[in-house]
């Protein structure tokens, strides 16, 4: 579980900093847009394995999860400070 916190908050001190800062002009599109689809297939895969196999990976969820959603925000703060 602790290996799955760690990595779900990856992307949360930039976000930190992007919010202080208010400049995402060091933080790649394409990075935010790779990480995307790479929580989103990963957690299908995830899903569709522990589906097939009755083995639900809790933590992988969590991870998946979080780290979506820390990425679409930090697209968001991308979007709205790069007018």
């Amino acid at each position: 579980m602790l290996g799955a916190i760690c990595f779900a908050s990856c992307a949360l001190p930039q976000v930190i900093k992007a919010l202080k800062t208010k400049s995402t002009n060091d933080i790649s599109l394409f990075y935010i847009i790779l990480s995307i689809f790479g929580n989103i297939f990963s957690a299908i895969y995830i899903f569709g394995t522990n589906y097939i196999s009755g083995y639900w990976q809790w933590p992988q969820y969590f991870n998946y999860g979080t780290a979506l959603t820390l990425i679409i925000i930090l697209l968001v703060i991308k979007r709205k400070y790069d007018k």
